[in-house]
């Protein structure tokens, strides 16, 4: 099929390369944007997430039950450039017979060049000014960008450009996050969920310590804590219990987890998963930022966003990869680089934040009053 540049209405099947380095869920979370604007421009079509194996394996909660994805499909892990591997994986690709194709503009390895040698007519991606460019059938430009660099909303409407549908208001580029509520105890009001951790090889964690006397003030003017995160974190949350109404959340479904942040007044956390979550179900957020170049990406459409930032220059650095599981970041403080324990070492940007500017920034967020409720049909 030549890809005249129209709709892509006649579309059966589209297929989503996203093979990622060392992808989080929040990574993923973010792009249901891109896989909610093909869901509008091609209603009928099944949509297929490429993805890596460990990243398929390791959410595969996500992809059964949250993501707007319908199937989720294997292709050789970043750094695996097996001739035998990469020809069966092309094999299956053209048998399953994708007419379309959208190159995530992270996708490591896994292109337009590769989506032609699969035999899919119609590919369509963000220009790189690399030589895979020139296997794009719908190459999509974005315009300069406010910050330095393309956010959110300048993704999505350029795709939405390109796709043919509405370029869509800040206000709707959401992460599309479906769940099934699960019932959780009515607490008295405020409540607050705190997320006080995240990836374990990329230190973005603001200090437990801080994050107990955090709690502890907010427990003492009466606030319910809901203490959030994976079950390899449960001993540390269980360490910031504070006050009569705590709620230790460690290790749940992202169901429950959901239930929760739909229920709560204000998430305060680290730059991780959870806060992508609050954002696509209208929760407010304050949200603590140390190494990386994350917090513009959402800055114009996360509204009920508060984010803490110390913009030292060595925070914008992005990591380098060196390898699979083999980073650097470059800093001007010679802050170690991942997470070793709640006892530290810290990267300085995340040290230098005091506990009275985040308990401030909560105070903000909850005298605002409770967020708009989350968008008819995100609940399954």
């Amino acid at each position: 099929m030549n890809d005249d540049g129209g709709p892509l209405t006649g579309q059966r099947q589209i297929c989503v390369f996203a093979r990622l380095w060392e992808p989080g869920l929040g990574d993923l979370i973010q792009r249901e944007i891109f896989l909610s604007l093909l869901k509008q421009a091609c209603p009928e079509a099944e949509l297929a997430l490429i993805v890596g194996p460990t990243a398929a394996e390791r959410f595969a909660e996500f992809f059964d039950r949250h993501s707007r994805a319908d199937r989720v499909l294997s292709c050789p892990e970043y750094g695996d450039e097996d001739p035998g591997r990469w020809d069966r994986f092309r094999a299956a690709v053209a048998d399953a017979g994708y007419g379309c194709c959208l190159i995530d503009p992270d996708s490591r390895g896994l292109g337009a060049e590769q989506a032609a040698r699969c035999g899919i007519g119609i590919r369509i991606g963000f220009t790189s000014g690399q030589r895979d460019d020139s296997y794009l059938t719908r190459a999509i430009r974005l315009p300069a960008a406010i910050f330095g660099l393309p956010d959110l909303l300048d993704f999505a409407r350029a795709l939405a450009g390109a796709l043919g549908v509405a370029v869509p208001a800040a206000e709707a580029v959401l992460p599309w996050f479906r769940f099934a509520p699960q019932p959780v105890p009515v607490l008295p009001s405020p409540v607050v969920a705190v997320h006080p951790g995240g990836a374990r090889h990329w230190n973005r964690r603001w200090p437990l310590a801080r994050y107990g006397e955090l709690c502890a003030r907010l427990a003492a003017e009466g606030a319910s804590l809901v203490l959030a995160g994976p079950a390899d974190e449960a001993g540390e949350l269980a360490e910031l219990a504070a006050g009569a109404v705590t709620v230790v959340c460690a290790g749940e479904s992202l169901d429950t987890v959901a239930s929760w942040l739909a229920a709560a007044d204000v998430l305060v956390g680290n730059d991780s998963a959870l806060g992508h979550i609050a954002a696509a179900l209208r929760t407010p957020t304050v949200v603590l930022y140390g190494p990386g170049m994350t917090e513009f990406m959402w800055t114009r459409v996360y509204l009920r966003h508060d984010g803490i930032n110390r913009h030292y220059e060595c925070q914008t650095i992005r990591n380098l990869p060196r390898g699979p599981g083999v980073t650097t970041m470059p800093c001007r403080y010679s802050c170690h680089y991942p997470y070793v324990s709640a006892a530290g070492p810290y990267p300085r940007c995340l040290t230098d934040i005091p506990v009275d500017t985040v308990y401030q920034a909560v105070l903000r967020q909850l005298a605002r009053g409770r967020r708009a409720p989350a968008a008819a049909g995100r609940e399954a």
